[in-house]
């Protein structure tokens, strides 16, 4: 017999018995662009011409996975003409310094200084998503809460005097309390389920502050938008996308790395209260790191300093 006959068989078994039990055979995610709502897999240039009828167009992230880098760099080269592109890396008090560098011609790496990106956010990890945006021409924004704004709202466990337009976004968000409790469990796992349950209450704020005032942010630009931010912040069903005004279209995409216990891409994508979490997933392999739960195991003097205020 040929070589690979006995393969070629064995798939087609493989084939048969899958239709014949109303089951599809296991398909490799890593690479592949999936649409929620159609529950289909799309091309990059299908997906393209989805992102560009969007007044707003959310691309999340690992933050420590430069892959997403590079893919999202690759989107902003396409869309980002005429546009701003927002970042959860750049605190908003940094808005006019990111401004007023660009204004005299300052690069990717001169930028990241001006906005203080270089301070904690493993630059230049985002390097290329900073070139790409000055490369098209477009203008590069601060959209996030600051750590410092994030500190206050958490210890006194509510918005202040200074937060009136957060506040407003907020109480016009669909937010029952089973979202409420959604957050607060997303905080719990991504705590390694270690965070003391007092704490929930104040992180769960800080987090649907941080992703109101990213929302108020876009929504003030004159022109479409990019925004470049952690996964949890692009969630349709917690994150951002709640906080816009009424009307204003905005599409998401979650990249997401792969697990080997989950090959149906619909198991990626189920959120709170049932919702789709994202409108898209580009999947891709997982980026090798350290035991994230090492942290929580370590005792707090061996840590050194850190704000304890999570970003998504």
């Amino acid at each position: 017999m040929k070589p690979g006959f006995h393969a070629l068989i064995a798939f087609l078994i493989a084939l048969i018995a899958g239709c014949a039990t109303g089951t599809a055979a296991p398909v490799a995610l890593e690479g592949r662009i999936w649409d929620v709502r159609g529950e289909r897999f799309i091309g990059k240039d299908e997906l393209l011409g989805r992102l560009r009828a969007a007044r707003h167009r959310l691309l999340g992230e690992a933050h420590d996975h430069p892959l997403h880098h590079e893919l999202r760099a690759s989107l902003v080269a396409e869309l980002a003409a005429g546009a701003d592109v927002y970042f959860e890396q750049f605190d908003r008090e940094h808005d006019e310094a990111l401004a007023q560098a660009q204004r005299q011609g300052a690069d990717a790496d001169a930028l990241a200084k001006a906005g203080r990106m270089d301070r904690g956010w493993n630059w230049p990890a985002h390097r290329p998503l900073v070139a790409a945006a000055l490369a098209s021409g477009a203008r590069v924004r601060a959209a996030n809460l600051s750590n410092a704004d994030a500190r206050r709202i958490a210890a006194a466990g509510a918005l202040g005097p200074r937060d009136e337009a957060i506040a407003r976004a907020m109480q016009r968000a669909d937010w029952p309390p089973w979202r409420e409790a959604a957050l607060r469990t997303e905080i719990h796992e991504s705590h390694c389920r270690m965070l003391p349950e007092k704490q929930a209450p104040a992180m769960a704020l800080t987090q649907r502050a941080r992703d109101a005032a990213i929302a108020l942010a876009i929504s003030s630009a004159r022109s479409a938008t990019l925004l470049i931010a952690g996964n949890g912040h692009v969630r349709r069903d917690l994150g951002v996308p709640l906080y816009l005004p009424p009307g204003e279209k905005a599409l998401s995409v979650g990249f997401l790395e792969t697990d080997a216990a989950e090959t149906d891409p619909r198991g990626y994508t189920r959120g709170a209260g049932g919702e789709a979490s994202y409108d898209y997933v580009w999947f891709t392999a997982p980026h090798p790191r350290p035991d994230p739960c090492l942290a929580f195991r370590t005792p707090p003097a061996a840590k050194g300093p850190g704000t304890g205020i999570a970003r998504d």
